[in-house]
């Protein structure tokens, strides 16, 4: 491997201790119990040799989880990864409970550097706070659970004018000039949603069931509390959440609403339905590019205007095959960056198939590449894996920095300008979305005891909540079951608010980026190299914006992101 991915040296483990074994990583873990920690040189050394551990099995499970993804409909693959997760994963719980315990209760721990380690002591203390032994089995369910969600979504095609067609390539079809075509299109994607849906509804609620236990196992009255204290937000409460999703409705919602109307106005229709959202205005297809090695190239061309180091790292990425970029059927749904911290890389799995929000997509995930190898060197395995505010800082504030530079993609400056215009509008437009799901999933979690069809309404009546001019009349099936199509809801649940905190702090970086770029990437670089050994509110400090989802703060940046839209015009 080259200087931009070079495997790191084991310092604790020899290369041959194979974590897949029990009886090796078994005896490992007792011998780790068993060590004596006698100085505070010891405790730094037993924290490193932890991490170490730790970033050996992250690695062999990434692994498992990216060749799951790629062949969704191999059950085989479902299954090592099930099994890593039942025979390794599980039964070293117990064994890192009373690892974080030993550190967190070491005589030595006050006297480590403050500044180094009092952040890691919080984070030790609340994984050590909400761990119960008898949760374990039910994690071994639900991950057992989660994967099946990706396995029935991967299989979903409809037969459209005579071919096979994957739901992502459906999109596509939106596109298209003729309405007759893309009403058709989506009314095919959501019949076939729509025939799943009992299948898809018996999973979530076996899922919903085993997430209310392992809450109130913790000691938790639902669910909701408890994972917002098991994703770590300390800055905030869910009440602030409530505050936010009013703010996005008084702030995103009437912009959104006009940018609809005169959608609507331009396109010369009474009302605006769900198929008439995706195309473009002018009646021309922005065809960004025509296969993978031309998405690929381009993005490295953007990537290096900003800072040439970001364009070898996804370079040196692809070159060592960890790109996944392809839509295929069998492929699991979405996109994803996973980090590889003994490789000191990360893989990029998305489902391209030719229009801008693919480009989008991969830039998104660059900025989650760049973030994994800016900490790559970090010894402590807590402070490599961010929060959600952090990690989608990096990839959202990306998406943005680079729709200057589109010209590398578009030579005709209509195109350039339209694209630009729908990644802009797309950031507002992101904070409706993420307030629906955000919202729905609060609501889920607090009322489990209501029916599938008591939980679909209430969803359609949350998206008419967040509404921003859609026609939904004799649709109101299809409005119900669309969160289905949200793996967040299935796999990840409550990692979404995420991506609104992370818009806005991802249009101020913008923001100064436009008005200093240099600084603007100093500051990117300085939030990615801390990794998370600051709390969330210095990390965004240190990249020169705020942490903050006010209202006011909200419409600041709106009117910023408006007034970037009027140049475009």
């Amino acid at each position: 491997m080259n200087e931009k991915i070079k495997k790191k040296k084991r310092v604790y483990f020899s290369p041959e201790f194979n974590i897949e074994n029990w009886a090796e990583l078994g005896k490992a873990l007792q011998e780790m119990l068993n060590d004596p920690i006698l100085s505070s040189g010891d405790l730094i050394r037993f924290i490193e040799k932890y991490s170490e551990l730790s970033s050996i099995m992250e690695e062999v499970g990434a692994w498992k989880t990216i060749k799951m993804t790629q062949h969704a409909d191999d059950e085989m693959l479902s299954k090592e990864q099930a099994d890593f997760y039942e025979q390794i994963v599980a039964p070293a719980q117990p064994y890192f409970f009373e690892l974080d315990k030993k550190i967190c209760k070491s005589e030595f721990f006050e006297k480590l550097p403050q500044e180094r380690y009092t952040h890691l002591g919080k984070i030790i203390q609340n994984e050590i706070d909400i761990f119960r032994e008898e949760n374990i089995p039910l994690f071994v369910k639900e991950n057992e659970l989660s994967s099946k969600y990706g396995e029935i979504y991967s299989k979903l095609t409809v037969e459209f004018e005579g071919e096979e067609k994957t739901l992502k390539e459906m999109d596509l079809v939106l596109k298209d000039n003729n309405r007759e075509r893309r009403e058709k299109a989506w009314r095919l994607s959501m019949g076939k949603m729509l025939e799943k849906k009992k299948e898809f509804e018996e999973l979530f609620d076996e899922m919903k069931m085993l997430r209310i236990k392992i809450a109130k196992n913790a000691g938790f009255e639902n669910y909701r509390d408890y994972m917002h204290k098991a994703l770590g937000r300390f800055d905030y409460t869910p009440e602030d959440l409530y505050k936010f999703h009013e703010a996005i409705e008084a702030a995103a919602l009437p912009v959104m609403k006009k940018i609809n109307e005169d959608r609507r106005k331009e396109l010369g229709l009474e009302s605006l339905r769900p198929w008439d959202m995706s195309v473009d205005l002018d009646g021309k297809i922005l065809k960004p590019f025509s296969d993978t090695k031309k998405l690929l190239a381009d993005s490295l061309r953007m990537l290096s205007r900003i800072d040439p180091e970001f364009s070898d790292i996804i370079k040196s990425m692809s070159e060592h095959g960890l790109l996944d970029l392809d839509n295929r059927k069998g492929k699991a749904p979405g996109g994803y960056c996973i980090s590889l911290p003994e490789t000191g890389s990360a893989f990029i799995f998305m489902n391209a198939v030719g229009v801008q929000y693919d480009v989008q997509t991969l830039l998104h995930e660059s900025g989650h590449s760049l973030h994994s190898f800016a900490k790559k060197d970090e010894r402590i395995s807590e402070y490599r894996n961010t929060p959600s505010e952090v990690a989608e800082l990096a990839s959202m504030s990306m998406e943005l920095l680079v729709t200057d530079y589109l010209d590398e993609f578009y030579i005709d400056k209509n195109d350039i300008r339209k694209a630009k215009k729908e990644q802009l509008e797309g950031s507002i437009f992101m904070f409706l979305i993420v307030a629906v799901v955000d919202t729905f999933q609060h609501w889920i979690y607090l009322h489990p005891e209501y029916s599938a069809s008591k939980r679909d309404e209430e969803y359609a009546r949350i998206r008419d909540r967040f509404n921003a001019g859609v026609d939904w009349s004799g649709l109101e099936q299809e409005k119900e079951i669309s969160w289905m199509k949200t793996l967040h809801i299935f796999e990840i649940p409550f990692y979404y608010i995420e991506y609104a905190i992370s818009q806005l702090g991802a249009i101020a970086l913008y923001k100064q980026f436009k008005e200093n770029p240099e600084k603007a990437i100093r500051n990117y670089k300085n939030f990615m190299k801390l990794g998370y050994s600051k709390s969330v509110p210095e990390i965004y400090e240190a990249a020169g914006i705020k942490f903050d989802f006010s209202k006011e703060y909200l419409e600041e940046m709106i009117g910023f992101v408006m007034g970037e839209l009027e140049k475009e015009v």
